[in-house]
C-alpha cells in the first residue's frame, strides 16, 4: 500500500457525480492521462468503495475510500499501481483493507504487523541458517582443520560427501540413522576406506559443535556408530612391487630430463627415499643440502610433527643434481609457483608408458606401494626393523620415545644407501661377469658421530 489519505466530504467528491464503470485490464489499459492539473477518478462498479486514480501524467493507482470506525471523515488508501499490481490482486487486496476499516483497524496497523512478521520471518531464517551442518563444518574447516597437515584432504572429504547431503539441514535434526544411511551409501559408491573417512570426520565435525554449543547441539549422532560393524575391519594394504614391475616403473620414467621432469624424476624420489607422496611433491630446495646428502623435511609437514632427516644416497643426490630449478623454491613445480599435485593424472600417464613397453604391465598399484616397497627391500638387505621404521619417518615407541634422543643418522644413511644399490642393481643389471661390492655397515664410532 502507498499511502493513506484523509478525505473532507467536498474532497471525496460528494458534490459531484461518481464515475463508475466496470473496471477491466482492456479498461485499465485504454485510460489516458487525466487534464493537465486534474485527477480521474474511475469507481468500480463490481466491488464498492474501490476504485483507481489517474493523474495527468496517466499514472493509475488503486485505491479503496472508506470512512474508519468512529471516525468522522473516510479514509483514500492506495493500493498500488496498474498494471505492477494487476487488477485480480488488488481486488483481493481492497476487501481485506475494507474489512480492516470496517472493524476499526488503521491500515497503518496492518503494515507494521507485516513488517514485524517478515522481519521474525528473516530473523528466524538467519537463525537457521547460521545453525545449518553447513555452517558448522565451514567453522569447523576454518578453526580446527586449517591447523592439520591434511587439512585439504579433510576439506575434501566434507565438501564432497557430507556438505551435498547434510549442507542445508539444522545440526539438530540429523539423527544417527541420518548417518548410517550416509555411510553406507559411501561405501556402496566409494569403497570401505571413503566411508571410514566419512565418519571420522562427520563425527569430529560435530564433536567441535558440542564442544562449542553450536545452534543447541546436545549430543553427536555419530555416536555408537562402529566403524567394525558398519563396514567392517579395515584391510592394510601389502602390496610389495616385484623387480620386474620396478624395471618397468624405471623404464617407463627414463628420457631427457627436460622431457620427463617432473613425473619421471618425482616417481624415482619416491622410490630411493621411502618418504610419502605429499613430502616429496612439497619439498624445496632450502631443505636439501646436497654437499652433505641430506635432505630434512620440517616438522609442519610430518605426521608425526617433528623433523625428519632423510640421508641421500648418491643416486638420489645425482638425480636432484639434474633437476631444472625455478624461481619458486619447489624441487617439483608445473607452474613455476606452487608444488606438483594432480598425481592421479601422473600415474595414468606413466600406465601408458609401461603398456607401451610390455604386454603384460602391472597390476594394481599406487604411489604409496613405492615406499612399502622400499621400506620391505630395506628389511631383505639385513635393515633392523627399529631403522627401518625410522628411515620412513614413523615415530619410536615406548621407553625409546622418552630416553633415546639419538638420530640414527648413519644407520638410516647406511639403510638407504643398501636400498639404492639394490635399486641400481635391479633397473640397471650388470653382466654376470660382475660381481658388487658389498657395503659396509657403519662402525660403532660411525654411530656415536652422527
Amino acid at each position: 500500500m502507498q499511502g493513506i489519505e484523509q478525505a473532507t466530504a467536498r474532497q471525496s467528491g460528494a458534490n459531484k457525480p461518481r464515475e463508475k464503470l466496470m473496471l477491466t485490464d482492456r479498461l485499465l489499459r485504454s485510460l489516458g492521462p487525466a487534464e493537465l492539473g486534474k485527477r480521474r477518478v474511475i469507481w468500480d462498479a463490481a466491488h464498492v468503495s474501490f476504485g483507481v486514480r489517474v493523474t495527468d501524467k496517466g499514472v493509475r493507482t488503486f485505491f479503496v475510500m472508506r470512512r474508519l470506525k468512529g471516525e468522522a471523515y473516510p479514509i483514500r488508501v492506495a493500493l498500488g499501481r496498474f498494471p505492477e499490481l494487476s487488477l485480480a490482486k488488488a481486488r483481493r487486496l481492497a476487501t481485506v483493507v475494507l474489512g480492516d476499516l470496517a472493524s476499526g483497524k488503521h491500515p497503518k496497523e496492518r503494515e507494521r504487523e507485516e513488517q514485524e512478521r517478515k522481519a521474525e520471518r528473516e530473523r528466524v531464517e538467519a537463525a537457521c541458517k547460521a545453525n545449518t551442518f553447513a555452517s558448522l563444518a565451514s567453522l569447523y574447516i576454518q578453526r580446527h582443520a586449517a591447523k592439520k597437515r591434511t587439512a585439504v584432504a579433510i576439506a575434501q572429504v566434507i565438501e564432497r560427501h557430507l556438505m551435498p547431503c547434510w549442507g542445508s539441514q539444522i545440526v539438530t535434526e540429523i539423527k544417527r540413522a541420518d548417518v548410517i544411511a550416509l555411510i553406507e551409501r559411501v561405501a556402496d559408491r566409494s569403497g570401505p576406506e571413503a566411508a571410514r573417512q566419512v565418519l571420522t570426520y562427520a563425527g569430529a565435525v560435530f564433536n567441535f559443535g558440542l564442544a562449542r554449543d553450536f545452534g543447541g547441539l546436545d549430543r553427536n549422532p555419530c555416536h555408537l556408530v562402529k566403524k567394525r560393524a558398519l563396514i567392517g575391519e579395515p584391510k592394510p594394504r601389502q602390496r610389495v612391487l616385484s623387480e620386474a614391475e620396478l624395471r618397468l616403473i624405471w623404464q617407463a620414467t627414463d628420457g631427457p630430463i627436460e622431457r620427463t621432469y617432473p613425473v619421471g624424476p618425482f616417481v624415482r624420489l619416491l622410490l630411493l627415499t621411502a618418504a610419502r607422496r605429499s613430502e616429496v611433491a612439497k619439498a624445496t630446495w632450502d631443505e636439501i643440502d646436497l654437499g652433505k646428502a641430506l635432505w630434512v623435511i620440517p616438522a609442519h609437514r610430518m605426521k608425526v610433527d617433528q623433523d625428519h632427516a632423510v640421508p641421500l644416497a648418491p643416486m638420489a643426490v645425482e638425480l636432484l643434481k639434474s633437476l631444472p630449478r625455478f624461481s619458486s623454491d619447489f624441487v617439483f613445480t608445473v607452474t613455476g609457483r606452487n608444488p606438483i599435485n594432480g598425481f592421479g593424472g601422473f600415474k595414468v600417464g606413466i600406465d601408458r608408458r609401461i603398456a607401451r613397453i610390455s604386454p603384460a604391465s602391472i597390476g594394481d598399484w599406487r604411489f604409496h606401494d613405492l615406499r612399502r616397497t622400499a621400506r620391505t627391500y630395506m628389511a631383505t638387505l639385513g635393515v633392523s626393523p627399529f631403522i627401518g621404521e625410522l628411515v620412513i619417518g614413523h615415530r619410536q615407541k615406548g621407553v625409546h620415545a622418552i630416553y633415546d634422543v639419538h638420530r640414527y643418522q648413519a644407520e638410516k644413511r647406511d639403510a638407504l644407501e643398501r636400498w639404492a644399490a639394490k635399486l641400481r642393481g635391479i633397473v640397471e643389471p650388470q653382466p654376470d661377469n660382475v660381481l658388487p661390492f658389498a657395503v659396509q655397515k657403519p662402525n660403532d664410532e660411525a654411530r656415536l658421530m652422527s
